[in-house]
Order: C-alpha cells, then sequence, then structure tokens
C-alpha cells in the first residue's frame, strides 16, 4: 500500500512540476485552441512506453517491470493556459529484482542518461533519504520521474503533456 502511494505521489508530483512550461504536446507550435493538433491517446502511451524503456535500458542492471499505472486523466488546470477536454496519458511500473543497497547508483545513472538525452531537469533530490527525480524532455514535453519508496523501491513514470483523445480538439472547444 505504501509502495502505491508513493508512486502515485511520485506521478502526481512530476506532473505539478514545472510551472508554466510549454505541454501542449501540439505538432504545431503555432497552433491555439480549437487549431491546436496533438498526438492521440494511444500515441501518447506508446511515447510513454518508449520513453520508460529508453530509461530502463540505461540502467546498469536490468530490473523487472511491474506495472504499477497505466492511465490517463482530464487536464483540468492546464499549465500551457489551453483548451480543457484534453487528457495526460501516464504510465509508472516499479524496478523489482534490482541488487538491494545501489538505489543511488541506480537514479545516478537515470539522472546521467537523461541529461545527456535532451531532458531537463524539474527536481533533483538524489541526495535525499527517499530519492527522486523529475524530468522534462525537450523534445516532446514528455516528464518522467525515479522515485525511492519509504521501503526502498523504485518506481519509474511517464506522464504526456495535455493531447486531444484523437488527436484534434472536437467542435466545441471550452477554454
Amino acid at each position: 500500500m505504501i509502495r502505491k502511494a508513493a508512486a502515485i505521489a511520485c506521478l502526481l508530483l512530476a506532473a505539478a512540476c514545472g510551472g508554466n512550461a510549454n505541454t501542449s504536446g501540439t505538432t504545431d507550435p503555432e497552433a491555439t485552441g480549437s487549431d491546436m493538433r496533438t498526438m492521440t491517446e494511444d500515441e501518447a502511451a506508446q511515447r510513454a512506453e518508449e520513453h520508460i524503456k529508453k530509461a530502463v535500458a540505461a540502467l546498469p542492471e536490468k530490473p523487472t517491470l511491474t506495472l504499477l499505472r497505466a492511465d490517463s486523466a482530464e487536464c483540468l488546470d492546464p499549465t500551457d493556459n489551453g483548451p480543457r477536454g484534453r487528457y495526460e496519458v501516464s504510465r509508472s511500473y516499479w524496478l523489482d529484482n534490482l541488487p538491494e543497497g545501489r538505489n543511488a547508483e541506480f537514479v545516478d545513472a537515470l539522472h546521467e542518461y537523461w541529461t545527456t538525452s535532451n531532458f531537463r531537469v524539474l527536481t533533483d533530490k538524489r541526495d535525499a533519504h527517499d530519492r527522486f527525480v523529475s524530468v522534462e524532455s525537450n523534445d516532446d514535453a514528455f516528464r518522467m520521474s525515479v522515485k525511492e519508496s519509504v521501503e526502498g523501491h523504485l518506481s519509474l513514470g511517464a506522464s504526456s503533456p495535455c493531447v486531444w483523445p484523437d488527436g484534434t480538439p472536437p467542435d466545441e472547444v471550452d477554454g
């Protein structure tokens, strides 16, 4: 139970970090309102999985990924000031079967991967007893985070910017 609460808190914090960053997920940076096109929810889920696979590949040991969360939630207060009706797609996994006592090494490896792969660091608490790092991709505005639970388990998550379910806004958009 504590593991799940810690991972959910990690994803919520990663989603909340970044303030007014451009997280629209648009394919056209000049588009606004009803002209704004995004990837679809399915494409966002695929991209989140790709980000997770690439991050896991950077670890010095290969964990077993145990799905913790796979969902989407409406962006009720989008940080990009865009219209409502879009969704943030999230995926998170426990990084199971990693050697005990090496979490600092694994979190450092993820930090190194992200900082050399065009991600910007939003939060860096690698020195805390409950390690936490959150980042945002400069390429596609996806956010990722790694969090150590109080029991010493690591979770890794990725979340999309706000996207339209089918990639295009409905005819009537409330902003």
